[in-house]
């Protein structure tokens, strides 16, 4: 089941990118970025846009895929019966906001609270995603209230009943939700930045081999993780620089746990046996100290 443990999987990524058309692979391997990313830090808001096919079936704006038929390939099978509620709801009354609850999971690699909207804004399908403290039993509460409807039994057949909302602005339904604390300083907008930049950069040298190559995928996604995690990443490593650590980050939307990898060189202050300090490419076998940021062998770090 690792699909659902690991929020960004270059691997399956990748499988996914090579049924697409070759002119829209660049195009939805950027909005996979974006929204995953967005999931990582813990944006409480994110959007993105969809519309009616001529068959009366939501897809993707970019590949024209299926909704439906996207959700069932990687979601389990309670969102997939949810989204062609909402398809329906829409197409028949398009004035109505449609409400998924998606209560933290642990087992389906849920670990965050999460409420979609579904609206239409004229001719465009609006999906918005919130982080929200609001937990099954208060999702239960308020989805019985809105809709009259009876609650349901468990955290799974939440997923599959979505429920449709009239006359209230969007910003009335928020109100009787909770929002999560954002984990970080960061927005969309630098999300869109940092992946647009390194997108053309990887795409300038790689071309079509990108889409194509897992390796070359998860190098990018790290590269931009790194970025808005930290600030400074030095690109050339990340595409050409060995491998040398993958670490395991905690997503804080609704996935679990990201494979995160580190490229190029150790460089940094290391500490040598005669207790002599250098600055350089890290030897070997050297630890570092969460402490002081130097790098040592042995036991326990010379200075601390």
């Amino acid at each position: 089941m690792k699909e659902k443990t690991i929020g960004f999987n270059p691997e399956i990524e990748k499988e996914f990118l090579k049924r697409l058309p070759d002119k829209i692979r660049r195009v939805n391997l950027d909005q996979e970025l974006k929204t995953q990313l967005a999931e990582d830090f813990g944006l409480v808001e994110f959007t993105l846009k969809y519309k009616f096919s001529e068959a009366g079936k939501i897809v993707d704006l970019m590949s024209g895929l299926e909704l439906v038929e996207l959700t069932s390939r990687g979601g389990v099978k309670e969102e997939t019966e949810s989204i062609g509620k909402i398809e329906k709801g829409l197409r028949n009354n398009p004035e109505q906001t449609w409400i998924h609850f998606s209560p933290k999971n642990e087992k389906l690699g849920y670990p965050e609270n999460c409420v979609d909207f579904w609206r239409m804004t004229g001719e465009e399908i609006v999906w918005n995603r919130m982080v929200v403290k609001n937990d099954f039993d208060s999702m239960n509460d308020l989805r019985n209230f809105l809709s009259g409807e009876e609650k349901v039994k468990d955290e799974i057949e939440i997923l599959s009943r979505p429920i449709a909302v009239d006359k209230l602005k969007l910003t009335e339904i928020f109100d009787f939700f909770r929002l999560k604390e954002s984990e970080n300083m960061t927005d969309f907008k630098e999300i869109e930045e940092v992946v647009n930049d390194y997108l053309n950069d990887f795409n300038n040298d790689f071309s079509n081999r990108l889409t194509n190559d897992s390796n070359l995928i998860f190098r990018l996604y790290s590269a931009c993780y790194k970025k808005i995690k930290f600030g400074e990443v030095i690109l050339n490593d990340y595409m050409y620089g060995i491998m040398r650590e993958v670490g395991m980050e905690k997503s804080f939307g609704c996935t679990a746990t990201t494979m995160v990898g580190a490229f190029g060189e150790k460089i940094g202050y290391y500490i040598l046996s005669n207790g002599e300090v250098k600055k350089g490419v890290i030897p070997e076998g050297f630890k570092e100290c969460k402490q002081c940021g130097c790098w040592y062998s042995g036991e326990k770090c010379p200075f601390c």
